[in-house]
């Protein structure tokens, strides 16, 4: 069994205070926690909800300097397998 609609929405906020405190303090480590989060997280079903915390890591990572392309493969990589929502998200949305 998958992680429950509630916990990704849990994992999703820590993923956001990552991404908001690695754009703050201009941290690549804290960029990174934020999508190994989101890559467990996964989609919780809410794709849309996903979407929204995949741009502000995108966005945080823009931020300090980093190639988010990279970066988001491999969290891609990390997804469940059975989340293609979460690993199409985590691919196309550092290359917009």
């Amino acid at each position: 069994m998958g992680i429950t609609p509630e916990t990704a929405r849990e994992l999703w906020a820590h993923a956001r205070e990552a991404s908001e405190r690695g754009a703050r303090e201009l941290d690549p480590a804290g960029i990174r926690r934020a999508l190994v989060t989101l890559a467990v997280a996964g989609t919780g079903g809410d794709e849309a909800g996903f979407r929204a915390e995949v741009v502000r890591a995108r966005d945080a990572a823009r931020k300090v300097g980093m190639d988010p392309v990279p970066l988001f493969d491999a969290a891609a990589a990390m997804v469940d397998p059975e989340d293609d929502a979460a690993r199409r998200i985590l691919v196309t949305t550092p290359r917009v």
